[in-house]
């Protein structure tokens, strides 16, 4: 997604109407595709973050080079969290994220569910405001992203 953000650059930061159909989806009403970007990003970088009691990350960078060394390592990050927990066997197990205001607790299982449903709304979001903007992206689906792998072996 990001490569096809690119595609489309002088249109980035565009305000982008999203329908207001979850709340907490975006950070506004209208996100940019920028916005919208960061948002997918940042939702890998905070749980790791509140896993080892570290702030949330505060200084974050927009430009799309950024975006893609961010991406990259929050998506490290965030497999070594979820091979964490499946290795120990601790989808139930729970902590507490000190980052709420107030502090709360969470299964790791929870925390999983509550990336990937909320991954897949977003990106499902961001890639209708590509397509309507003529960025050349498909549908999001995993399926397209595992297909040469599958066809490899």
């Amino acid at each position: 997604m990001i490569d096809a953000a690119e595609s489309i650059e002088s249109r980035l930061d565009d305000p982008f109407a999203v329908e207001p159909s979850a709340p907490y989806a975006f950070l506004s009403e209208k996100p940019s595709i920028r916005e919208m970007l960061d948002r997918l990003i940042l939702s890998k970088e905070v749980w790791p973050a509140a896993l080892e009691g570290r702030d949330w990350p505060q200084e974050r960078g927009m430009r799309t080079q950024v975006l893609r060394e961010r991406f990259e390592s929050s998506a490290e990050e965030w497999r070594r969290v979820v091979r964490t927990a499946r290795d120990r066997s601790a989808w139930d197990d729970a902590f507490v994220d000190v980052t709420c205001d107030p502090p709360r607790s969470f299964t790791y299982g929870g925390m999983v569910a509550h990336v990937l449903t909320w991954s897949a709304h977003r990106r499902h979001v961001l890639i209708g405001a590509l397509q309507t903007l003529g960025a050349g992206v498909g549908s999001g689906d995993p399926l397209e992203w595992e297909q040469p792998a599958a066809t490899e072996n």
